[in-house]
């Protein structure tokens, strides 16, 4: 089956944000602190639940886009 233009957007963009989503997170993993509205760069002792939930909560992110677009490739090669 040959793919459209259409569907090629649909299937790289959620695959790219996930990449985005990802890389962030491995990003203040590797420096250790996150950005706090309001108070800036915070390392993980000055705010520790910030720091994890950013932390999961972008890994989540990223790895649920990538499902997504993993899902939505075999459904638009496979139907």
């Amino acid at each position: 089956m040959d793919i459209t233009s259409g569907e090629a957007s649909r299937l790289i963009w959620p695959a790219l944000a996930g990449l985005l989503f990802m890389g962030y997170a491995v990003f203040i993993f590797v420096k250790g602190g996150v950005h706090v509205e309001g108070k800036g760069w915070q390392t993980k002792k000055e705010a520790p639940k910030t720091y994890f939930f950013m932390l999961f909560f972008m890994l989540i992110l990223g790895l649920s886009s990538i499902i997504f677009t993993v899902i939505s490739v075999f459904y638009v090669f496979y139907s």
